[in-house]
């Protein structure tokens, strides 16, 4: 109540944020959100309002609105002093923002990547975990939302240093030089997907393994070697994803790995056994958003 955001400020915010978190890794919306408005309403500055508004953000896509979910996000990065530019074409601003990050990441080598500073600006931190979080609803509903916020991440990176959604960041930009046509380049895309996976290990970002996972082993990995060898790195994120609260992560690559056992030549029986369990986890977890 009241009293408690009065008497235990900070202790009473940490068991909100927690008790959030929880609700929406258990599929409870409902109270998740009652919870989120409460954070909101008596959190005492924006850094206090962050947790709320991050897991705000990853209920709403697991609740199939995404567009809602994505205002909320670039409100919050708008606030963190990174506004998404008002270009009147975004898909041309797109395309030139690939190719300048490109070309940044083509005048370093790996070695000065991973020896770059880590990053103590927390506004820019918080600003990439947000990124990171919206990057899958913006896949899905707004490309060219999605390929601003992949390259910013790259070049906050570079500028600003690395923290642990940066290994994700390297992924998933790795994922669009292999999957954009007007900047398709598989060899590239293949570099940046191992950096990615040599930064998970030195950052010790375990937790974002799910989405580093997703990126590079179904949109890199594919296009240079068999589907098969893709199918347990998928399975492993999806394990690690349920592990560490990474529900939509786990969903999409949980989903990838049943596609790819298909496309495997997989004997049929087998792949729908396989699909219809993981539905049933999906709805379990009232993810089906993802699992579409």
């Amino acid at each position: 109540g009241s009293f408690s955001w009065k008497e235990q400020y900070d202790l009473h915010l940490r068991l909100c944020e927690s008790y959030a978190e929880a609700k929406y890794c258990a599929g409870e919306f409902e109270e998740m959100h009652k919870i989120v408005d409460e954070i909101l309403a008596n959190a005492k500055c924006l850094d206090d309002k962050l947790g709320a508004y991050f897991t705000l953000v990853t209920s709403l896509n697991a609740q199939g609105k995404t567009r809602e979910s994505i205002k909320v996000g670039l409100y919050v990065l708008s606030s963190l002093g990174e506004p998404m530019p008002a270009h009147l074409d975004m898909e041309a601003a797109g395309i030139i923002e690939l190719k300048k990050t490109k070309h940044i990441l083509e005048g370093k080598t790996d070695d000065e990547i991973l020896k770059l500073r880590a990053m103590e600006n927390n506004y820019k931190m918080a600003a990439m975990r947000f990124m990171y979080g919206l990057t899958l609803s913006t896949m899905l509903v707004r490309r060219v939302v999605n390929v601003w916020l992949i390259t910013r991440m790259v070049q906050i990176s570079i500028s600003c240093g690395l923290c642990k959604e940066s290994a994700f960041a390297f992924a998933a930009f790795g994922s669009l030089m292999a999957t954009v046509d007007v900047n398709l380049d598989v060899i590239s895309a293949s570099r940046m997907g191992k950096l990615s996976l040599r930064l998970l290990e030195t950052l010790q970002a375990e937790e974002y393994s799910a989405g580093i996972h997703f990126a590079v082993y179904f949109f890199i990995q594919t296009r240079v070697d068999h589907f098969r060898k893709s199918l347990q790195p998928l399975k492993q994120a999806y394990n690690v994803g349920l592990r560490f609260g990474e529900m939509h992560y786990a969903v999409v690559a949980i989903r990838q790995f049943c596609l790819l056992l298909f496309h495997s030549g997989e004997n049929l029986m087998i792949v729908l056994e396989k699909i219809q369990y993981y539905e049933e986890k999906m709805k379990e977890h009232k993810q089906e958003i993802f699992w579409r």
